[in-house]
């Protein structure tokens, strides 16, 4: 099996909760500027955009590690305090950093099984949140980095998506990615006010990421490791049975 002490896991939390014992695993808090929970990684030190947590979701600690940790470790990713990756649809154990590492051989990137809609990414998007912050989001594609705007139609157009903003890659890939999504989203950002938005559609940074992950991996053509995710204390068969079905019909 590869390295794995060169593979760190970030679990993302906004509050306290228990870890898994698992090496390799390390809770960090997300939106620490404005959040006391007993998390020792925090991602209010060093140059960080803590404070934005409310707009930008778990990219806050992403963020941090990006400025403040990028070469800590060979291998990065990241995970939820309730969502983890499981080993398999039957849901036995929670990924190993080791195996992670052994993917990562062979692959270039981790990630969720793909959240099959039932309408397209683009229509769904419509339903909860604002389509012309996806638009906006396409404008600045063409500007600025033009050659992801068919990928960007593609996935739009589609009815897979890549969830949770959970991933694991090497640092470089890792480096690229962050780049890439945060000239885009601090455009984003500088064009759209959601000041006027409900509390739920302010997080839209956060939701725009995971257009954007999907966006950026299909663009790069990368070569993709899945694992399925669960909450902890999901049902893993009726989640299993409702995403194959979904892939058999919209797929």
């Amino acid at each position: 099996m590869a390295d794995s002490e060169q593979t760190i896991i970030y679990i993302v939390s906004h509050k306290d909760f228990v870890a898994p014992n698992m090496a390799g695993y390390v809770p960090i808090l997300a939106g620490a500027a404005r959040n006391h929970a007993d998390i020792a990684t925090r991602d209010d030190a060093g140059d960080n955009i803590s404070a934005k947590n409310p707009r930008y979701c778990e990219l806050t600690a992403q963020y941090w590690v990006w400025h403040n940790a990028l070469d800590c470790a060979r291998n990065i990713g990241f995970v939820h305090y309730r969502r983890y990756f499981y080993t398999t649809r039957t849901k036995k154990q929670i990924v190993s950093v080791g195996q992670f590492a052994e993917d990562l051989r062979h692959y270039d990137v981790v990630l969720p099984e793909p959240w099959i809609l039932t309408k397209t990414v683009r229509d769904q998007f419509t339903q909860f949140h604002n389509i012309a912050d996806l638009e906006t989001v396409r404008a600045i594609l063409s500007e600025r980095h033009p050659d992801y705007v068919a990928a960007f139609d593609e996935v739009l157009d589609g009815h897979a998506l890549y969830s949770y903003n959970m991933f694991v890659m090497d640092h470089a890939h890792f480096d690229a990615y962050m780049t890439w999504l945060f000239d885009v989203l601090g455009e984003a950002e500088r064009r759209i006010d959601v000041g006027s938005y409900d509390q739920y559609n302010q997080r839209l940074f956060g939701f725009l990421s995971e257009r954007l992950l999907t966006v950026w991996v299909k663009a790069q053509r990368l070569k993709i490791k899945c694992y399925p995710v669960y909450k902890p204390d999901d049902c893993w068969w009726r989640e299993a049975v409702r995403n194959a079905v979904k892939e058999i019909i919209y797929r």
